[in-house]
């Protein structure tokens, strides 16, 4: 027979679990503006002037891709076209601001742009920028 003492409440027994809350829209702002200042200094490390159309859309579509991840397997089916739907643009605008961009970068200093990818490239392509940049960001954090 158990005492008094040896009896274990059901409500004591029973473990608390805490689920996480969702972030606060204050605190998603803070993650977005941090975000976009990193995703701003690894463009400007390239070398990307800030008063070209590309300059914008290259980071607006870098911290698309960083926050949704799935937008990388098809670049021109998927992101550009989120990108354009969201700057009131079309597809081909979007892609060719971001290329002429990256472009002007690269003639104007190609050891810039190249110090940035650890492999060998030449002019990079629009999605080897995109994805070097989430990489170096998910790295970073």
């Amino acid at each position: 027979m158990l005492s008094n003492n040896n009896v274990i409440n059901e409500k004591q027994g029973k473990m608390k679990y805490h689920l996480p809350t969702a972030p606060s829209s204050k605190d998603t702002e803070l993650l977005t503006d941090q975000l976009e200042k990193t995703v701003v200094k690894f463009v400007q490390k390239l070398g990307i002037r800030p008063n070209l159309n590309g300059y914008h859309l290259l980071v607006r579509a870098i911290v698309l891709a960083v926050q949704s991840p799935q937008l990388l397997r098809s670049i021109t089916k998927e992101l550009y076209p989120k990108l354009a739907m969201d700057q009131g643009k079309n597809a081909r605008s979007v892609e060719r601001n971001m290329r002429k961009a990256i472009e002007s970068a690269y003639e104007y200093d190609p050891q810039r742009v190249q110090s940035v990818f650890y492999y060998k490239v030449d002019k990079p392509f629009i999605s080897e920028v995109i994805s070097m940049a989430v990489e170096s960001i998910r790295h970073e954090q």
